[in-house]
């Protein structure tokens, strides 16, 4: 079974810095070791690409009210899609999939973000991610919404970039890395906040009901309401989050810009009612790293938590500008309950609380991309969680319980998830040299992209983290070479053209920890995909007048096998919405119709459903 979907990662700026790719000579081979396996081909398309999830979310919220929780990962191919899995038993299975997009073919990497909620207020879960749909660079959001029926979801509503272009709005910037789906001013309806192009912050929400005569509207930001936004004082907004930083009860928006590590507030103050600071008054803003010059950011977004377990919200981060020797070292920002909390922004409320907190699992070098918040141990403050490079590190930071929330020296850091990296290189080239065997291997960089901390989808009590890894080949490519006396040219003689592709058995791309007693453990929940159940030829093939069709399936599951006409009618209902444990069967085809009459000869197609998927393949009656 394969462990996931294959996923190709175009990864923009960060691809060099993140999966350093290095040579590495290694003296001693055994070729016999390569055999060629019978589930390849696998897509692994050099060892340039990477592949991997760039965003991994849970519904706790439970999308169709079917009693378990859903998980949600990206997928770049096709355009941008999405995928939805539900636990299974022992299993995480691929119960949805937004539709792959056809037409053109797109560079965009999305979606980098996904989230879930209730826009418009129905009580159906919904689906909020952004697609490279559009050849536009900032692409198109959709939303899909809950049926009505198990695991399905229907097109709700889509938003292109320039909606709002005649009220004097920029473009919407679908590509960035975060968005924020909440009840921001509980009304009972979420809404969503993500960056646009005129460097304005807009609170967006849908009047009405989607699908049907629902629409997009500006419920925060409007220029003919709010003339003075974040673009008359700052640049590049990246991310912004509900929080209570005073602890007095009342949640905030807090906006973080990519311009040296910027911060400040809106306020919600009734239905569809938002205050934007007074630009007149001092602290309505900081710009934490301006005196040391560095133009940082969170770049996975910023991270509400609470420490101290005091009940006042704090936000980490995970610092990083290119450019300054502190990239990669988690912040946290944090007020007093007696601060304002719209004009209390100023330098002491921030920190830099680690250093190189790689070495704590033992590395020289590393980054720090995914961040999260969750009280793994129990005691009422939460670690704050960092998702490392070189191997699949958690790093979790804690305080300690006395002295200051900003002091570095309050905290511990530990390795809360060390991974086990298996396949540290994605392509090798094999070359014989007069029976001299040497080989050249390209190193990959798995690493943590984001994660979703602090969840329970088993309900047995235990907090859960998800981690979604990028740069993580599904397989790895031996090139076999030869030397012709005066260079190295393919041996034809091994595998196609001389690549041969052996299964990469660390190609997980979504992993579950789970809190216990001593720290965390991973729960090695296999991915079902679609491609695990089988349909086999029906034999004999063509067949008269009886035929038997066999399937197999990789879990309990509901199915129906149907038989169909040429021209896609309903001829015989073999299996009808029946539950099937995991295993192996068989079902026999008398060439009947529904009404137990013979029908002619010719071509049928017989089709197994299973959830929102199907098999189909044809056979033929010859009599």
């Amino acid at each position: 079974m394969k462990y996931f979907f294959r996923l190709l990662l175009v990864f923009s700026f960060l691809v060099v810095a993140v999966n350093a790719q290095q040579l590495e000579n290694i003296a001693a081979f055994n070729r016999a070791s390569l055999a060629k396996d019978t589930l390849m081909p696998w897509y692994n398309p050099g060892v340039a690409a990477n592949l991997g999830v760039r965003s991994v979310w849970v519904a706790t919220e439970d999308l169709d009210n079917d009693g378990k929780a859903e998980v949600l990962a990206t997928d770049y191919q096709n355009n941008g899609r999405v995928h939805v899995m539900e636990q299974n038993g022992d299993k995480l299975e691929i119960v949805w999939s937004s539709p792959k997009i056809y037409g053109f073919n797109s560079t965009a990497s999305t979606p980098r973000w996904i989230r879930t909620g209730d826009l418009d207020g129905d009580g159906k879960g919904e689906i909020i991610f952004p697609i490279g749909k559009t050849t536009a660079s900032d692409y198109e959001l959709q939303v899909w919404e809950y049926n009505d029926a198990d695991n399905q979801y229907q097109f709700a509503i889509s938003l292109l970039p320039n909606n709002f272009s005649t009220q004097g709005v920029g473009n919407f910037r679908m590509s960035r890395e975060v968005a924020s789906v909440y009840d921001f001013d509980n009304d009972g309806s979420d809404e969503l906040i993500m960056s646009n192009r005129d460097h304005r912050i807009y609170v967006l929400g849908i009047s009405g009901d989607v699908p049907g005569f629902g629409g997009w509207v500006l419920e925060g930001g409007d220029p003919a309401v709010v003339p003075v936004n974040s673009n008359s004082f700052s640049i590049s907004h990246w991310h912004s989050v509900p929080a209570d930083l005073n602890g007095d009860g009342s949640e905030e928006i807090v906006n973080h810009m990519w311009n040296f590590l910027a911060f400040w507030t809106i306020k919600p103050t009734g239905v569809n009612t938002y205050a934007y600071p007074d630009t007149s008054v001092d602290n309505y803003y900081v710009e934490f790293l301006k005196d040391a010059a560095v133009d940082a950011v969170a770049f996975m977004g910023i991270q509400v938590v609470d420490v101290d377990g005091d009940g006042k919200d704090e936000i980490a981060g995970i610092q990083y500008s290119g450019a300054s020797d502190r990239d990669y070292d988690p912040f946290l920002v944090s007020f007093n309950t007696t601060d304002d909390v719209m004009y209390g922004w100023d330098t002491t409320k921030f920190s830099l609380i680690g250093e190189n907190l790689w070495e704590t699992a033992g590395l020289g070098t590393g980054q720090f991309w995914g961040v999260g918040a969750a009280d793994l141990n129990g005691n009422g403050k939460q670690e704050i969680l960092l998702g490392g490079s070189t191997n699949y590190t958690v790093v979790s930071l804690e305080y300690n319980g006395t002295g200051s929330i900003l002091d570095p020296a309050n905290y511990t850091a530990s390795v809360a998830y060390s991974g086990g990296h298996i396949s540290k290189m994605s392509a090798w080239e094999v070359r014989d040299s007069l029976g001299t065997i040497d080989t050249v291997a390209v190193g990959d960089a798995p690493f943590v992209s984001k994660m979703f901390a602090g969840c329970d989808i088993n309900g047995n009590g235990k907090q859960e983290v998800f981690l979604s890894y990028q740069s993580v080949f599904d397989s790895i490519k031996y090139t076999h070479k030869r030397w012709n006396g005066s260079a190295y040219v393919t041996d034809s003689t091994f595998g196609v053209n001389g690549v041969v592709m052996v299964r990469n058995e660390d190609q997980v791309t979504v992993r579950m920890l789970e809190a216990t007693l001593t720290g965390i453990k991973e729960i090695n929940l296999g991915i079902v995909t679609p491609e695990d159940y089988t349909l086999e030829q029906n034999y004999p093939n063509p067949f008269n007048p009886t035929t038997s069709i066999r399937f197999s399936l990789p879990l309990q599951k509901k199915i129906s096998v149907i038989v169909y006409d040429i021209l896609g009618n309903e001829v015989k209902t073999l299996i009808n919405n029946q539950e099937f444990e995991k295993g192996n069967y068989e079902v026999t085809w008398d060439g009947t119709n529904n009404f137990g009459s013979a029908v002619a000869s010719g071509q049928y197609i017989y089709t197994m459903k299973y959830g929102n998927f199907s098999k189909s393949l044809k056979m033929t009656l010859l009599k």
